[in-house]
């Protein structure tokens, strides 16, 4: 039961309560199914490290190279996990590298999408409260123009507004292909966030900052 509570805790961080995707507002997942098999936390525990290593081990390593303060690494990776791709304005005020900036918005957002298609792919079988929530997540995509229009290509547009926490739910409730998805997702973040990171850019000069 401990274990679980201490996973549960990991899977509240990587999805922050104040995302359209946090379903522990509503229906908070305190306790796994007593007869999940050991297999079920092992996949579960591999998944999470993994995505760790991505979201925040990986920024990290290039950091020293370029002789940026690790406390300013993992305060934009801290503000890509609640904001997302808003994080850019946080890393041109801290005078960060304009592609550093991309390569760990880039990062976070992989780490993330890949760890929830996997908790979801466990949960999604394991837990009734999280097949309740991807069933509204089922709903919402229908109410998509977006989605209603272009399909799976819509998850490019899709992720500006409903972000990379959102878009896996409605890929994996829709049962589209993962790979492709995942590659549509990650396509339009990182154009939203080159976007983001050349207009903060343009708005700094302007004010002369």
């Amino acid at each position: 039961m401990h274990t679980s509570n201490r996973i549960t805790g990991i899977v509240y961080f990587l999805v922050p309560e104040d995302t359209c995707l946090s379903f522990f507002s509503d229906n908070p997942i305190t306790v796994m199914e007593s007869g999940a098999p050991p297999r079920f936390l092992k996949h579960l525990s591999v998944t999470i490290a993994r995505g760790l290593i991505l979201a925040v081990i990986l920024p990290l390593a290039p950091a020293f190279f370029l002789n940026i303060s690790t406390a300013s690494v993992l305060a934009l990776v801290s503000a890509t996990f609640v904001i997302e791709y808003g994080a850019a304005a946080l890393g041109i005020g801290l005078g960060l590298p304009p592609l550093y900036i991309l390569f760990v918005l880039t990062c976070v957002a992989l780490g993330v999408i890949l760890t929830l298609f996997d908790i979801f792919d466990v949960l999604g079988v394991h837990s009734e409260k999280v097949s309740r929530f991807l069933k509204k997540s089922d709903e919402r995509a229908g109410r998509s123009m977006f989605l209603k229009k272009y399909g799976m290509y819509g998850l490019v547009p899709c992720v500006f507004i409903l972000g990379f926490y959102v878009c896996p739910s409605v890929s994996w409730v829709m049962g589209w292909p993962r790979d492709r998805a995942i590659l549509l997702i990650m396509a339009g973040y990182i154009a939203i966030s080159m976007v983001t990171i050349l207009t903060i850019m343009g708005f700094f000069k302007i004010i002369h900052v």
